[in-house]
């Protein structure tokens, strides 16, 4: 391939050209994984500098290196220089790969909560078979699964993504949409064919600062629509409002919307609801529990009725929906009472899990969560006011504390406290096992804030740590 047509649209700056002529078949931005002849992006992160490692990429092979600054160049490698290189690698590794992500139907989710849900739910709803999926938990291709390191991937990865999505006849990508991933443009080279917003609360304010700087990263995903009426919007969030308006697309929420739900009976088995489609009516059971999972379902069915699903093809696939690994998850453990785990680790999540909880609670509920370090110290408070007037019992423990001091981030939590319904211990592992002990029958136990996350980071460095295992290992301790 021509290098005028890897950076087609793309300025760019010639520092040593040894050969127009590119033949590399692969472009990477990591140098571990550069093979002979390959095409090497030296990106600027926040920890890691990949200028640093131009010359280990080359003594793997790399022929052309591509840089956002002068770097000492070597005899027969090509560089080329490109000014905000993370801004525009979306676009040259588009170019290299020749936009496969044209080629493919994307579903674009994004909102605080309820966006892993909501792309299982679609998944499905559409089939399951030829589908791509993205986010938080996993990737998936087919039935090919793969680590998710981040929940939007870096441009070049996602291009990638899609490429090997298309070699599999995948018709489908379904992708959560975060506001990080949006402010720093690794989906600028998307055209999202339908938008699914959920809702938004506070969350990564020590990133975006404010919420109006929040709502605008969120608003990003809908300029990069085909077309703005393609969206899914919940109007019952006062920031889906906003967006409605902005784009006069299709509303969902529990009344007054397009798509409507509600519950007529609930049971930690189930609830039985009843939706409605644009004015038909369906009863159904669904297998996940509360409203907002619910409010999750009807967005899922807005993107499928945008894609052209009838309402009984829809209705057909509800009652196969589970929910998402670490979301409203039961643990199967032989007791006389039931714990769940959960990923919800802002006010807004944690309090719409514990209300739902409460709908169809027989005795108490005992919640254990902590809130991540080296994040938004602001909703620390919330979360315990929160935990505390939807509780029993709250034990307050550690997440993530990462490089923050777990004892630190426990009294943020515990300003929010009023009552003695409390335990401190900031070992999660023994307060899940202290949960577990207090436990009555007919009890809840809602451990929150990890959900599928098998890991705790511990200043950098993380250990293995499964909320389900340690739940399902204090049980057996207990049974001895």
């Amino acid at each position: 391939m021509n290098i005028k047509k890897i950076f087609s649209e793309v300025e760019y700056k010639v520092l040593q050209c040894f050969d127009e002529e590119i033949s590399s078949k692969n472009m990477e931005y990591d140098s571990r994984k550069i093979n002979q002849g390959d095409i090497f992006v030296a990106l600027e992160g926040s920890i890691a500098d990949g200028h640093n490692y131009i010359e280990k990429a080359i003594e793997l092979g790399a022929k052309t290196i591509i840089v956002s600054k002068e770097v000492p160049m070597k005899k027969n490698i090509n560089y080329f220089l490109v000014e905000n290189l993370r801004t525009k690698l979306p676009f040259i590794a588009s170019n290299f790969y020749e936009y496969p992500q044209d080629r493919l139907k994307i579903i674009g989710v994004t909102g605080t909560n309820g966006k892993t849900t909501t792309t299982y739910m679609l998944e499905t709803i559409l089939g399951g078979k030829n589908i791509a999926r993205i986010g938080t938990v996993e990737y998936k291709i087919g039935e090919e699964v793969i680590a998710a390191p981040n929940t939007t991937p870096e441009s070049l990865d996602l291009v990638k993504f899609c490429k090997k999505a298309l070699e599999k006849n995948i018709k489908y990508l379904i992708m959560e949409v975060s506001s990080h991933g949006l402010s720093i443009g690794r989906v600028d080279m998307l055209k999202f064919d339908v938008g699914i917003f959920t809702n938004l609360t506070p969350e990564h304010l020590d990133y975006h600062k404010n919420m109006e700087n929040y709502y605008l990263a969120k608003k990003k995903m809908f300029d990069l629509l085909k077309d703005k009426k393609n969206s899914v919007i919940n109007n019952d969030d006062e920031y889906g409002i906003k967006y409605l308006n902005y784009t006069k697309g299709v509303s969902y929420g529990l009344e007054n919307a397009d798509i409507t739900g509600r519950i007529k009976h609930i049971s930690r088995h189930g609830q039985e609801v009843e939706i409605n489609i644009f004015g038909n009516s369906y009863d159904l059971t669904l297998n996940v529990l509360g409203r907002y999972n619910l409010c999750n379902l009807l967005g899922a069915i807005g993107g499928a009725k945008l894609l052209g699903l009838s309402d009984s093809e829809i209705i057909n696939k509800v009652s196969k929906i589970k929910g998402a690994p670490g979301r409203f998850e039961n643990v199967e453990i032989d007791t006389n009472f039931t714990a769940i785990v959960d990923y919800a680790h802002t006010g807004d999540a944690l309090e719409n899990i514990l209300k739902s909880i409460n709908e169809f609670k027989l005795n108490r509920v005992i919640t254990v969560f902590g809130c991540g370090g080296d994040r938004d110290k602001t909703k620390r408070p919330v979360m315990g006011e929160i935990a505390e007037k939807n509780s029993d019992v709250i034990i307050v423990t550690s997440d993530n504390p990462r490089t923050e001091d777990p004892d630190e981030i426990i009294k943020d939590i515990v300003v929010g406290l009023e009552k003695e319904n409390h335990i401190i211990e900031i070992d999660r592992e023994k307060a899940i096992f202290k949960a577990v002990e207090i436990a009555k029958k007919d009890d809840i136990i809602l451990v929150a804030g990890k959900g599928h996350e098998d890991y705790q980071i511990l200043g950098r460095n993380k250990i293995h740590f499964d909320d389900r295992e340690k739940i399902m290992k204090a049980v057996e301790s207990l049974k001895k």
